[in-house]
């Protein structure tokens, strides 16, 4: 095993985060994790029943690892799974949860051990919570069981406390958001490169003013509850050579996510997404990754689906929701220098466009730069820990903390 120290100062405050790296191999955990979870959720007695779709999700999840994997190779599997733990305690400092922290769990492990072309599964575990009283608690990951099939599962409960600046009202915009997501994403591959399939999503979302702002500002962008499901294709296209911290490749995905009223939406409308990620080692230690985003809604798209910043990558140094339209379209680059065996250094920097049809202007466009510290977490699988920090206009900034790279 291993220990390493990561010190990181953002402002006037300094932010220490140990990291500790445990390794080791294990067998029947699934089964053993998989069984509790059924006992809990057909126990009344110990289980609150308000919590069943979320409880439904976890076991899809645990499902997708245990069963999925043995149907969709053929064949008996291997004795050995080259298993590999990895955890890590989390700091928080970004504009979209505040500053709290919290721990990631990840365990890693081969399902066709014997097949170089066939990458690493995963499965983590994450919590967080911070001093605006916004959490996180996500269960998920990605199940490779063989070349032709990738299967990514999750289920999430979030809630976030929002502290939005919003220009036509007087003081600050508090609101609350409580998210609940179950997704599942099955691609089937054919070509060399080439991967397609179908994606699920059922999320509850509720929104919950904290001030009188905040009731103004959900009525104006007329947020409201919504219980839905959505169902989509995806097209994918892989030639990277790791899926954790790639030396060269190119990795684009597209999807139409559509959310029909007979799956819950008030409205039927779909949502067009799509990147494309390229990676160049130009010389050994030293790669320049780059990412092409857009996202397209509809007019009648409801606030909780609108193109946002400060989602995932796009871009970082934002938060997400205070700045909102229908599309998105964004460009970043990253320049990574590994300095030492086990450390390295980013660069990054982004251009965002963020408008509505007929509404675009110089106000319509955002930048963003930063700097980040990796350390290897698995010299095998090149998983490494991440410090970004990033920061936006206005005096919008955000450190980010986590597990692999931010695309």
């Amino acid at each position: 095993m291993g220990i390493a120290f990561a010190y990181c100062i953002q402002r006037d405050h300094t932010v220490l985060n140990f990291l500790f790296v445990g390794h080791f191999r294990l067998r029947l955990v699934g089964q053993v994790l998989c069984s509790l979870c059924l006992y809990m959720a057909y126990s009344k007695e110990n289980v609150d029943m308000r919590h069943a779709p979320f409880i439904r999700g976890l076991l899809l999840v645990l499902a997708t690892f245990i069963i999925a994997p043995g149907e969709l190779r053929g064949e008996e599997p291997e004795d050995r799974y080259n298993f590999e733990f990895v955890t890590a305690p989390m700091v928080v400092s970004n504009p979209n949860f505040g500053n709290g922290g919290g721990a990631t769990f990840m365990g890693l492990f081969d399902l066709a051990p014997g097949n170089e072309n066939v990458q690493s599964s995963s499965l983590g575990l994450t919590g967080i919570y911070t001093d605006r009283g916004s959490h996180l608690l996500a269960l998920g990951g990605n199940v490779l069981p063989s070349e032709a099939w990738r299967i990514k599962t999750a289920v999430a409960d979030i809630g976030v406390k929002s502290e939005l600046n919003v220009d036509e009202l007087p003081q600050r915009a508090d609101f609350t958001t409580a998210v609940r997501v179950i997704h599942l994403n099955v691609l089937y591959g054919f070509g060399e490169h080439f991967f397609a399939g179908m994606r699920g999503v059922v999320k509850d979302i509720g929104y919950s003013p904290d001030n009188e702002a905040g009731r103004q500002y959900l009525e104006a962008v007329n947020a409201t509850d919504d219980l839905s499901a959505s169902l989509g294709p995806v097209l994918s296209f892989d030639t990277r050579d790791n899926r954790f911290f790639p030396y060269e490749g190119i990795y684009a995905e597209a999807t139409l996510m559509l959310n029909p009223t007979i799956l819950g939406s008030d409205e039927s409308y779909g949502v067009l997404d799509g990147f494309i990620n390229g990676y160049d080692q130009y010389r050994p230690g030293h790669v320049i990754a780059w990412r092409l985003y857009g996202r397209f809604t509809p007019s009648d798209t409801p606030y909780s689906d609108l193109s946002t910043l400060g989602r995932k990558a796009d871009l970082r140094g934002y938060i997400a929701g205070e700045n909102i339209a229908r599309h998105l379209i964004s460009a970043q680059v990253e320049y990574r220098w590994k300095f030492r065996p086990k450390w390295a250094v980013v660069g990054f920097v982004g251009e965002a466009v963020l408008f509505d049809p007929g509404d675009l202007s110089r106000d319509s466009f955002y930048s963003s730069a930063g700097t980040g510290l990796r350390y290897l977490l698995s010299e095998e699988r090149r998983l490494n820990f991440r410090i970004d920090y990033a920061v936006g206009e206005d005096y919008s900034d955000g450190l980010y903390v986590g597990i692999s790279e931010a695309f």
